[in-house]
């Protein structure tokens, strides 16, 4: 072989190889694609009745009564919420009910009644939702689960608030 050929040879290599390669491993299944978000996706996500439109916010679901363990989760909350420094400013807590509104229930927290139409997220009871400054509920978490719920909704909210559109 001549040095030209071995050259074009060796050329042609180096842009086909990683194109054979990259292809092998998604023919295999050996790539597997992760996920930026710490807590489970709605799907279908569900407009809030009556959302006052402008803030994101962290929401606990509480269908009944608020017990020692609703408080204990409601105080999380208030924590996750400092937690997000300067990000706090364009988020709100909100408690969801179902039933009344609660009087133990303060610490610059918004109440909302569940309408009609939102019944179905009682099924959420005891669980934080992220929803949008338009009324959109999209992720939830589960504070049960341990501080890894907790540190993971600070990074999805801080990450959704700066590359958010709502401003």
């Amino acid at each position: 072989m001549r040095s030209h050929q071995k050259t074009m040879l060796l050329l042609a290599s180096v842009f086909l190889v990683p194109l054979i390669l990259a292809w092998v491993v998604l023919k295999m299944g050996w790539y597997e694609p992760g996920a930026l978000s710490h807590g489970e996706w709605m799907e279908p996500p569900r407009q809030l009745e009556n959302y006052p439109i402008g803030k994101w916010s962290i929401a606990q679901v509480i269908d009944g009564d608020c017990s020692q363990a609703c408080l204990q989760q409601l105080s999380k909350l208030n924590n996750a919420w400092l937690a997000l420094g300067i990000a706090k400013q364009q988020t709100q807590k909100v408690a969801l009910t179902s039933g009344e509104q609660l009087n133990q229930i303060n610490d610059g927290l918004e109440q909302m009644r569940l309408g009609q139409a939102n019944q179905q997220l009682a099924d959420y009871d005891q669980q934080w939702l992220v929803i949008d400054p338009t009324g959109w509920v999209i992720l939830s978490y589960q504070p049960a689960q341990g501080d890894e719920q907790i540190k993971g909704l600070i990074t999805d909210l801080k990450r959704l608030i700066k590359n958010s559109r709502f401003q």
